[in-house]
């Protein structure tokens, strides 16, 4: 059996020194400084991430806007407004109500909103008071162009100056205030945090002259501070519910306290945990073994200790008891994150423990100097680990986790569909699948998500337009090429007005850029100042998923402002060329099975300029598509007439949506719902002969178009 080794000798206890009296109270003294210090630094470092930083601020913003009860009180204050002037749809209050508060909490105002408070942000932070004035001008154009696109009537009666009255606003002094305000909570962010880690550092060195003492009081004044967060954190919470009051006032300081709360939580989390373990591991013996720290741990939650440590104990007890009571899965959720942070630190230490051990078998000297090198390198890892996690000033925010794929039973969604050919199927297109509602950089959403989210949701039609963009002197602001910005610029006017489009491109600062690189193909609807999405790195993320999935067909359909030749290079460099699928004219169509077992289950169509010889996978839509027109104000307006292509052709598209993009999510959750939708289909295909293929939808998760075309399939 091999040699019993004895666990190293445990350290004697320090002997406490003897203080004078001006000692101690200097130590209390640096205690109180340093617990101020990190508590204000750590408010401070939240509402720098989330208040002062622009892109943050417009998120926070813009969750607000779309809280319901905020919406609801918002569309009630929008409908006075219409009703004063329009006071004869007054009969009509409550259909007026319930579709402005659907509008204001809609999903497809989050770029509009975000992409306005972001430079209005940075705009009231910066030096330039016109910039204040140009960026409110901009909001007043926007808002004011969608109530006269929502309310016609009243719109007409909004004065015509009134934009230039709003933008008063921004020659108020307090922009000087709000600069000021800005740089101090930016410097208070980081520097009081690491000046209260010194304060109480300086302090346990005082008390026992200790590297361990000093770090054990820079744990316990966190562990203090996280106390007073939580107990504030309650409080206000409560507070606030309290005296909020039923009125518009009241859902905001409710929305606005709500989404700050979870950046307090998080931040208390992260702090209490790292300080926590420095209060562990500032313990000498505790450092020796897994085993003595965990007993040091049940020695703090469960042994009986000096009073002041039961009186610690029994507050943290009944407080932790009081928040599962109040708050059960906020609690949960800042546990789990505390002990995340705890292991993580946790493994950290081991790993150097593991090194020290390491040290000690090939040094001819082993033991005591290792031991004490442990002990330093714990504690000024530790200590770093306090200042950093203080001076980030809490968590992330808005962290997103992508959707789990679900297992697919057949050939696009259905077993069923695997033995019909590619032709005699109906499936879920989306109309401008680039344009996501949840991806930055787009001011006019179509979609709730970009395709790759698409993919995972069912879709496998994507339509989407392809233009030449080139990088510019602004970060993340891709301009239309030269030679094709003019033909933009009308689209662009036509689409949403020539009011809004120049507001847009002011609040993206878009008027006078200056590109930086060549012309690259990107999918933009028209404009791409007003959103873009790089389309090859796209394109490999869609060969990826394809990968993952074999047994899925895919189809492009194409506005093609991108050359054949530059379109191929972009199939070529994501890697889909092998996918790609040649049609065959006089040939029949292939079934899904048969697509997927060759590999190549990629259709794309160009509606403007095939691939000719050279490039014979792009489908000229005009030869092998017909679809019905598209521009529609209202359900009844529908038709099923042919607008492009051959009557003959052997693919269907049906252009689904409403026109104006103001009501964009109230139309889609119209029409899209399978009494709307079905028997527009039924109808198409009996006046035309053929199955809809492509049945083309905005915001394609609102009504039921995966049920209708099931039915149209002929699928459960």
């Amino acid at each position: 059996m091999a040699a019993h080794e004895d666990p190293p000798p445990l350290e004697q206890p320090v002997e406490r020194p003897v203080l004078s009296p001006g000692v101690r109270w200097l130590a209390r003294g640096l205690t109180v400084l340093g617990v101020l210090c990190l508590f204000v630094g750590m408010l401070a470092g939240v509402v720098n991430r989330e208040v002062v930083d622009g892109s943050e601020f417009a998120r926070h913003a813009d969750a607000v806007r779309s809280d319901p009860t905020v919406a609801r009180h918002l569309g009630v204050a929008l409908t006075d407004e219409v009703l004063e002037a329009e006071p004869e749809l007054a009969a009509v209050r409550p259909l007026v109500e319930s579709t402005a508060s659907a509008i204001i909490a809609s999903d497809a105002l989050g770029p509009v909103v975000r992409s306005v408070l972001e430079p209005l942000h940075g705009a009231l932070v910066s030096t330039d008071q016109d910039q204040v004035v140009l960026r409110i001008a901009d909001v007043a154009a926007v808002l004011v162009t969608a109530l006269r696109e929502v309310a016609p009537d009243a719109g007409a009666r909004i004065p015509d100056d009134l934009e230039v009255t709003l933008s008063a606003f921004g020659g108020q002094d307090f922009t000087t205030d709000l600069i000021e305000a800005a740089q101090a909570i930016a410097l208070l962010a980081w520097l009081l945090p690491l000046l209260g880690v010194l304060l109480l550092a300086a302090a346990g060195w005082l008390r026992l002259r200790t590297w361990d003492s000093a770090l054990r009081r820079v744990g316990e004044g966190a562990l203090l501070v996280v106390a007073l967060l939580v107990v504030g954190n309650v409080v206000t919470g409560a507070l606030l519910g309290a005296r909020a009051g039923d009125g518009l006032s009241g859902a905001l300081v409710l929305a606005i306290w709500d989404e700050l709360d979870d950046s307090l939580w998080r931040t208390t989390a992260v702090v209490g945990a790292v300080a926590l373990l420095t209060v562990l591991v500032s313990t000498p013996e505790a450092r020796q073994s897994p085993a003595a720290l965990a007993a040091r741990g049940r020695e703090l939650a469960l042994g009986t200790g000096t009073p002041r440590m039961t009186a610690a104990r029994g507050a943290a007890v009944l407080g932790g008891g009081l928040l599962l009571v109040v708050r059960p899965l906020q609690v949960l959720a800042v546990a789990l994150v505390a002990l995340g942070v705890a292991l993580v630190l946790y493994g950290l230490l081991e790993l150097g423990r593991s090194f020290i051990t390491y040290l000690d078998r090939v040094s001819p000297r082993p033991g005591h100097a290792h031991g004490r090198l442990l002990r330093v390198v714990a504690g000024g890892l530790a200590a770093l680990l306090i200042a950093g996690t203080l001076v980030l000033g809490g968590w992330p925010a808005g962290t997103r986790y992508p959707a789990a794929s679900r297992p697919d039973p057949g050939c696009n969604g259905h077993v069923e569909l695997c033995d019909r050919r590619y032709d005699e199927i109906a499936q879920v297109a989306t109309h401008n699948s680039m344009a996501a509602v949840d991806e930055p950089g787009w001011f006019l959403g179509e979609q709730p998500t970009g395709v790759i989210g698409q993919l995972e949701d069912g879709v496998r039609v994507f339509l989407i337009d392809s233009w030449y963009g080139q990088t510019t002197d602004r970060e993340g602001v891709i301009a239309t090429a030269e030679d094709g910005r003019d033909a933009a610029l009308a689209e662009a006017r036509e689409l949403y007005g020539a009011a809004v489009v120049e507001s847009a491109l002011r609040v993206r600062s878009a008027l006078s850029l200056e590109p930086t690189g060549e012309p690259e193909p990107y999918l933009c609807h028209a404009l791409c100042e007003l959103g873009s999405t790089a389309w090859t790195p796209l394109m490999s993320e869609v060969e990826e998923w394809l990968e993952a999935n074999p047994r899925q067909v895919l189809t492009f359909f194409i506005q093609d402002e991108v050359s054949p030749e530059d379109t191929a290079k972009v199939f070529d460099d994501a890697g889909l060329l092998p996918s790609v699928y040649t049609p065959e004219r006089g040939e029949p169509w292939p079934t899904l099975a048969e697509m997927s077992e060759s590999g190549q289950r990629v259709v794309v169509l160009h509606e403007n300029v095939g691939g000719g010889d050279e490039y014979p996978w792009i489908i000229d839509a005009t030869i092998w598509s017909q679809d019905t027109p598209y521009s529609f104000a209202s359900p009844s307006d529908f038709t099923c007439e042919l607008f492009r292509g051959r009557a003959t052709a052997p693919l269907f598209l049906v252009n689904h949506w409403l026109s104006g993009f103001a009501t964009k999510v109230a139309s889609a959750s119209r029409v899209n719902s399978e009494d709307v939708l079905l028997p527009r289909l039924e109808q198409c295909w009996r006046e035309r002969g053929q199955i809809p293929n492509f049945v083309a939808v905005d915001h394609y998760d609102l009504g039921d178009v995966q049920g209708a075309v099931d039915a149209i399939n002929g699928v459960g």
